[in-house]
């Protein structure tokens, strides 16, 4: 052979091998790349990733040009910033990942991507936006591998039973519950990839608990055996599978603590709501903590054991208090910068702010003391008259010994026919609203027109005609007459409760907030709640 072809040989040889490590390093790092993803999601399940590790996991994936990893971290970036609330960010990252994905044909992430958005949909209560996207199957369906496909439209099952939970249709979420672990089931499980093992135990063991829970509160047909059944299949993968189990263990404890307190087994209630505080010690979720304490405050409550009751009332309140405070420190944060700077400006014109306003402070002590004077007088009187009135009830209802506790507000029932509504209809529907009425059902947290036609089974206009003529007010004023009134005959009957934190009564009665609780209590009792109950606390009321 030739020196120089020797030469060309050894050279294209050279080059054919160093090509060769290139692309074996490179398929390595590709490798690594996805090893890691499956890890970050592995994780995710149980807690919300780090935006920080996903972002430099896409960026290497772009620098060798893998577009495949770097989809998959789009998607993955689009869901955590869904899980943190910020949707804009949420979609910016899921337009991303959707162009790419469309360019590389990729059905399994189009079909991720547009679970996230149904997601967003769901949680800015754009319900019929969701359903259409969850009813677009089209992405879904042209997935190729089995179980990607399964684990796809379980959990779209999933969404769409979540939504009719939030649109008050019981049936239909538990037709897509059923539908979702149906599915998943149907799943080869010897075949599964270690990724596809975490999402299919967390898929079936989420949702045997969610048909428990669909069974057990179903308002209408509810069925304890059936829930017991599917609960306890749940919890045997903590037997069987204990490291997918972990996924969801404190979801699983936590309805298993409210189910037994469902079934008075309150004993039971209280281990499984000990295991939810046991395992929030490593998981760090504060919420699940509080709806244990909660959990096991109601069950020492029905036991009789006061003592251990006013104990996890007072863990609940103070937590509660403690996550309504970060949450404005977290607002107040987000101001901080705004505040700082206009705050150069402030301190220069100081002096003549602090001289200008010294004058006009003194005048408005001076006024301020007269008007709280007159108002002190204003609020004693209607305090008197409050007393006087809750006097005279718990006369009348002993005279009457109708032993209803519940009866906080009487129907004023008016001439059917004054209205121009059908006699009987309406006389049906007066009797349905005081069955609610002393249901307490008026306490359920967001309770809107929609939801009280929907179990009075009638329409929202109908109903809103019905308490307008019979009430005297509209369905707002209405509710909050009936919260306020029951936690008036709480507070006044019950001197326990006098000693819980205006945030717990807030909770007790319904309100979101503390705020809007006691505005609804001084508009219809002329009072607030603290000046009502340092009253009620002093040796003589009435």
């Amino acid at each position: 052979m030739p020196k120089s072809s020797l030469i060309s040989f050894l050279l294209l040889l050279f080059i054919t091998h160093q090509l060769s490590a290139q692309i074996q390093d490179i398929r390595k790092k590709e490798k690594l790349i996805m090893n890691q993803y499956d890890q970050i999601e592995y994780n995710d399940v149980g807690k919300i990733a780090n935006m920080d590790d996903i972002q430099k996991m896409v960026n290497k994936s772009r620098e060798i040009k893998f577009r495949a990893g770097e989809i998959r971290g789009l998607v993955l970036l689009q869901r955590n910033a869904l899980r943190r609330d910020n949707y804009s960010l949420s979609e910016k990252y899921g337009d991303e990942a959707e162009k790419l994905a469309l360019m590389e044909n990729d059905n399994y992430s189009l079909s991720h991507i547009q679970l996230n958005k149904a997601c967003v949909a769901i949680d800015l209560g754009l319900y019929s936006d969701a359903k259409t996207i969850l009813e677009n199957t089209t992405y879904g369906d042209n997935i190729t591998n089995k179980a990607d496909k399964n684990i796809y439209f379980s959990n779209s099952y999933m969404l769409l039973a979540g939504l009719y939970s939030r649109m008050e249709q019981k049936d239909s979420m538990l037709y897509y519950t059923k539908k979702s672990l149906d599915v998943i089931e149907r799943t080869p499980v010897n075949q599964l990839t270690q990724y596809q093992k975490v999402r299919y135990y967390y898929l079936e063991i989420f949702q045997l608990m969610n048909l428990g829970i669909a069974y057990a509160y179903h308002p209408k047909n509810p069925r304890i055996d059936l829930a017991e059944k599917y609960f306890q299949r749940a919890l045997q993968y903590s037997v069987t599978y204990p490291q997918y189990f972990k996924l969801c263990d404190i979801e699983v404890y936590e309805s298993l603590g409210w189910f037994y307190f469902t079934k008075k087994e309150y004993q039971k209630s209280i281990d499984f709501c000990m295991k939810v505080l046991e395992l929030e010690k490593v998981k760090k979720k504060p919420e699940h903590r509080l709806g244990a304490y909660e959990g096991i405050k109601d069950a020492y409550s029905a036991l009789g054991n006061s003592a251990e009751e006013l104990k996890y009332l007072k863990l609940y309140t103070d937590l509660s208090d403690s996550i309504k405070n970060a949450q404005k420190i977290m607002v107040i944060n987000q101001s901080k910068n705004k505040i700082n700077t206009f705050r150069d400006v402030y301190n220069e014109n100081r002096l003549t702010v602090i001289f200008s306003a010294a004058g006009v402070i003194l005048l408005i002590i001076m006024v301020s003391w007269y008007y709280n004077k007159k108002k002190e007088r204003e609020h004693r009187k209607k305090y008197d008259e409050l007393i006087h009135e809750l006097h005279q009830k718990s006369l009348e209802a002993s005279d009457e010994n109708t032993g209803n506790e519940n009866n906080h507000e009487e129907l004023d029932i008016k001439d059917p026919m004054a209205s121009g509504l059908s006699t009987e209809t309406e006389k049906k529907l007066l009797k349905k609203l005081e069955a609610f009425e002393n249901s307490e059902k008026f306490l359920k947290k967001g309770i809107n027109i929609g939801y009280l036609s929907n179990i009075l089974n009638t329409n929202p206009k109908y109903l809103s005609e019905i308490i307008k003529n019979n009430k005297a007010q509209n369905f707002n004023a209405y509710i909050n007459k009936l919260r306020i009134n029951y936690i008036v005959y709480k507070l006044y009957n019950n001197p326990k409760y006098r000693e819980y934190k205006i945030s717990y009564l807030a909770e007790e009665s319904g309100y979101a907030s503390s705020q809007v609780f006691v505005i609804a209590f001084k508009k219809e009792k002329g009072v607030t709640p603290s000046y009502f109950i340092n009253q009620l606390s002093e040796p003589v009321h009435h």
